[in-house]
């Protein structure tokens, strides 16, 4: 009988022992700390059969962000934090790791409806008044010019999952889309269009370009149906600006044209790219004997969020 208490006993300390073990190896309590992780997405190629692409680094960049954890039940409070440095109110931010650990331990988290906004400081006013999720929704900017240098990197992004912190802790790869577009030309000419950059007496540019039916509106979620907000460039603009560029050959005559532009998402058909060039036909006359000619590039019917749009054209 002695020697059968002794061996329990035996195998209660070697139980104890190994629960002691993994504890101190790293097993985690039913209560830790809450933290999410997020990730950039791709854009998308949005004419093109190619993959998607991760764009530049300025691209991907992420300077600050709004966290929101809208609750699934009524017994649950309404949390939100801004973030802009390593530490803030409410937890801290790895911004190498793209990680934020928050004071909130998972039985106060519980499920949650999350919301990351990235890049949001223009905004911050407005992000700050959102109690619901509707409110978050109708979050949005006005752009008399809503496009490239005015829309510009760091971009406005956001993303959202549902997750149940009680089951996990961690929530992993929150995929954040960037709220714009991205339209790129790249034109190359045919001889009839190859001149110089600027010529006549006056030495104005020949080749120009004009925006039309562009939306003014970025909004922080895509709404379900986006009302139109439209403007267009008021006068031709010379190809010589920031967001273009050409290629001249060994005499100084333009062969290649690029444009690239970012622009808001649009569900209706109309948003277009004109371009003016000049013309040569080589006759006897000196150029440009039959002036200007012009083209237009209608964009998609539905311009999406996060889609590059990138078109090689001849002319």
């Amino acid at each position: 009988m002695k020697k059968y208490i002794y061996i329990i006993g035996f195998l209660s300390l070697l139980l104890t022992a190994c629960s002691s073990s993994d504890d101190f190896l790293g097993g985690s309590s039913d209560n830790e700390n809450i933290t999410l992780s997020f990730q950039v997405n791709s854009f998308v190629k949005g004419n093109l059969k190619a993959a998607a692409d991760n764009g530049s680094d300025a691209e991907q960049e992420i300077k600050n962000l709004y966290v929101f954890l809208f609750p699934t039940s009524d017994t649950q409070s309404f949390n939100k934090y801004y973030i802009e440095s390593p530490n803030f109110t409410g937890g801290s931010w790895n911004s190498t790791d793209n990680k934020v650990s928050l004071n909130l331990t998972q039985a106060e988290a519980g499920t949650r409806n999350v919301y990351i906004v990235a890049n949001c400081s223009g905004l911050k006013e407005k992000l700050d008044q959102v109690k619901l999720l509707s409110d978050l929704q109708n979050v949005f900017q006005t752009n008399e010019m809503p496009w490239s240098t005015i829309l510009k990197t760091p971009i406005l992004m956001s993303g959202n999952k549902t997750h149940n912190f009680n089951e996990n802790y961690q929530l992993n790869n929150v995929k954040l889309i960037r709220a714009v577009a991205k339209v790129q030309l790249n034109v190359n000419l045919t001889s009839v269009h190859q001149g110089k950059p600027s010529s006549g007496e006056d030495n104005s540019d020949q080749y120009k370009y004009k925006f039309i039916n562009f939306d003014k509106d970025t909004y922080v979620l895509k709404p379900t149906s986006k009302p139109d907000n439209l403007t267009s460039s008021s006068a031709w603009v010379s190809w010589n600006d920031d967001i273009t560029s050409y290629t001249l050959d060994a005499d100084g005559k333009v062969t290649k044209l690029t444009l690239t532009t970012y622009l808001n998402e649009r569900d209706n058909a109309g948003t277009s790219i004109e371009l003016s060039l000049p013309y040569f036909d080589g006759g006897f006359l000196p150029p440009p004997e039959f002036g200007d000619e012009t083209y237009k590039l209608q964009l998609p019917t539905k311009i999406e969020r996060n889609h590059w749009y990138k078109y090689d054209i001849h002319i």
